[in-house]
């Protein structure tokens, strides 16, 4: 596409929240233009799908660990925007110039990720838990209120978008985190911990209480098992009952937060037969990375099937809640935790959540895909996720009708990054 050239992409088109039949998108450099059912004339270069495809905007990630040897299948698999959930501040400086160079999605980023003294992150060896202030450790011990400003402030100034809060901070600790990090603009997204990864070990902040704070998400539908033994019930051996989900998922609605259930990283680990990645978009790569990923997935997938009864109680809390909380009319994202888990596919694997979405939490099509474009849109902002005039101009051209069928967003034909045709 030419410099300032005026392009004209027309056939069906879902904007992010609902589907037009028949719609053309008009983009110029990296911005939508406008979205009309008008006839364009003009100097346009006029793009028509066939009658068999869909454009749609480019797919969000709001939950992944991202690294510089998979940046670009994340666009491959047409995932433009990604949430980094945790990552050394100086990692995430190299994620901030992706998009910029091309090389990967653009990336909003939490850095790193603030714990309490006891944080299993302490098994991770040294470099990895490092005092406040180390921009190579992937976690700060944070014990004190006046630390957890000053960690607040070395991550806005780092370039964090998010700040992210684990469940071993002590009450008072995580709340000033979240009351300074809400003062300088930034949002919160929180993992208080599920039983198949730490169990509730340790565990001080459950999930009523990070979002009576304003935490804006909560990550794997986590502290909701620590809130549930809190109320006298033994899990996994107990299971919440309809009054209870729909406390906890009405809770999440008062709060105007947001559920990412990432029920991909779950589900990986619940049968012995490994998934199909060569399935999925991204999922044919052999080469270094992939062979490194398999390994790690490997041992993940090992050690975790041997807890099958907690992996089983998550799996089935956080579609259930996801459910709940779409029939209140709360908001539900797709986030994946790529790498993390077992054959949690780097771009790939949000086409997996996706499926699970529908399949286990009984989304529709629709729904699900607004969990990964329009609902993602209200985490991060600035346009990403829709087809609005403004909007950024990030699209993609998939075969089929992935309104109807949600595994049409797999036969992707093209992508559209910042108005370039890749």
């Amino acid at each position: 596409m030419t410099e300032h050239r005026l392009t004209a992409l027309t056939g069906r088109l879902f904007d992010g929240q609902r589907l037009h039949a028949r719609a053309t998108l008009l983009i110029q450099e990296d911005r939508v233009l406008d979205v009309t059912t008008q006839d364009i004339t003009g100097e346009a270069e006029a793009i028509h799908l066939h009658p068999d495809e869909t454009l749609l905007p480019g797919l969000i990630d709001l939950h992944v660990h991202a690294r510089p040897g998979y940046a670009p299948w994340f666009l491959e698999a047409g995932v433009t925007t990604v949430r980094d959930a945790g990552a050394p501040l100086s990692a995430l400086q190299q994620q901030l110039t992706w998009a910029e160079q091309g090389v990967g999605p653009r990336v909003f980023g939490a850095g790193t990720i603030l714990d309490g003294e006891t944080s299993f992150f302490r098994n991770f060896g040294p470099g990895a838990f490092e005092p406040v202030g180390d921009r190579e450790a992937g976690a700060w011990p944070i014990s004190t209120p006046e630390q957890a400003i000053q960690a607040v402030e070395l991550l806005v100034e780092g370039g964090a978008s998010i700040i992210k809060l684990y469940e071993q901070l002590r009450p008072e600790v995580y709340a000033a985190a979240v009351q300074h990090a809400r003062k300088r603009g930034l949002d919160i997204m929180t993992d208080l911990g599920i039983g198949m990864t730490r169990g509730l070990n340790g565990a001080l902040v459950d999930a009523l209480q990070a979002l009576k704070l304003g935490v804006r998400s909560i990550e794997h539908a986590s502290g909701f098992m620590l809130a549930f033994q809190r109320m006298g019930f033994n899990p996994p051996d107990d299971f919440p009952s309809d009054a209870v989900l729909e406390r906890f998922a009405q809770a999440i609605v008062e709060a105007n937060a947001v559920l990412i259930p990432t029920l991909n990283v779950m589900e990986a680990v619940r049968w012995d037969e490994r998934a199909p990645l060569s399935r999925l978009p991204a999922g044919q790569h052999d080469d270094g990375t992939m062979t490194s990923l398999k390994q790690q997935w490997n041992a993940v997938h090992a050690h975790t099937r041997q807890n099958p009864d907690f992996v089983e109680w998550d799996t089935r809390f956080a579609a259930a809640l996801a459910e709940r909380v779409l029939k209140l009319g709360g908001q539900v994202g797709a986030g994946t935790d790529t790498p993390a888990g077992a054959d949690n596919l780097p771009g790939g694997g949000l086409h997996a959540e996706l499926a699970h979405l529908v399949k286990y939490a009984n989304f529709t099509p629709l729904q699900a895909l607004r969990a990964a474009t329009g609902t993602a849109n209200t985490i991060v902002g600035g346009g990403r996720g829709i087809l609005a005039p403004n909007a950024v101009a990030d699209a993609i051209i998939v075969r089929g009708d992935p309104t109807q069928d949600i595994q049409a967003t797999r036969n992707i034909r093209q992508v559209i990054f910042n108005g370039r045709f890749l």
